[in-house]
């Protein structure tokens, strides 16, 4: 263990061993750990938390925070809640995610195992940077896509159902609508008849003749105006629909595929 000398703080990851080696430097006031692609620092294991805790810097001087994570932040086997002050050498453990804080001011950055043992030095690998850019933004490209997908499917299906109640509201209100016209064509049929024939009295069913007790011609515009609120329901929700597609791709729009360094 090393006290820093007022260097840049950094992460050295130990485990899992597929990070094994990666230098986090901690070059902001406020970074958030966790398993978000958005995160300031981003691991990719299911056992980490979305936003699983805080790094806070106040000069040199370095803070870690649980944010209330499932597994819990530890410093050197402790608990980091409430905020922890670091210092070089601390062995920090997000879920199965571990790693120690070291401070430097070159190349070099100190990793001590976490054993008892000797001290290491190794330079940084520019490579092994680009490798876990490249897996860090694929993942993120393939978070964003399956965001988009979800949410595309969701529109899918609210304009199929958009499309199911404009059919069959206009079916319904067609249907009412000649049932409501035939029986005013009626009604007026039986005026005349009554106009020219004075004996014949005035219409015995103005509104149609009864089925079920109610009279056909309510029944018919009772119809017509269930499907005239379906088709506007419908047409309400095909136009949500159509918005919320375009807010997909503009919330989760199409990511190219890595391009890589100076390309």
């Amino acid at each position: 263990m090393r006290a820093h000398s007022g260097g840049t703080p950094n992460l050295i990851v130990l485990a899992p061993e597929a990070d094994h080696g990666r230098r986090i430097p901690l070059d902001k006031d406020y970074m958030v750990v966790g398993r978000e692609p958005t995160c300031d620092v981003w691991f990719d294991d299911p056992c980490v938390s979305r936003t699983h805790a805080a790094l806070q810097r106040h000069g040199n001087v370095v803070y870690v925070e649980d944010l209330g994570s499932t597994a819990g932040t530890l410093v050197n086997g402790a608990t980091a809640a409430p905020a922890r002050e670091l210092h070089a050498g601390d062995l920090l453990t997000f879920a199965t995610v571990k790693a120690r804080l070291e401070y430097s001011g070159s190349d070099e950055t100190m990793i001590a195992p976490t054993g008892a043992g000797a001290i290491h030095y190794v330079n940084e690998q520019h490579a092994g940077v680009i490798h876990y850019d490249e897996r860090r933004y694929n993942s993120h490209v393939q978070y964003v896509n399956q965001q988009r997908e979800n949410f595309l499917r969701e529109v899918a299906a609210t304009r199929t159902k958009a499309r199911w109640l404009i059919w069959t509201g206009f079916a319904a209100f067609v249907v009412g609508f000649g049932i409501f016209a035939a029986v005013d064509l009626n009604l007026l049929k039986q005026i005349s008849n009554g106009i020219q024939n004075p004996d014949s009295g005035p219409p015995t069913d103005p509104f149609g003749r009864p089925v079920g007790g109610i009279p056909l011609g309510l029944i018919g515009w009772a119809l017509a105006a269930v499907g005239m609120l379906l088709l506007i329901v419908g047409i309400v929700l095909h136009v949500v629909a159509t918005s919320r597609r375009k807010q997909a791709y503009r919330e989760f729009p199409p990511l190219p595929p890595w391009q890589g360094p100076g390309s």
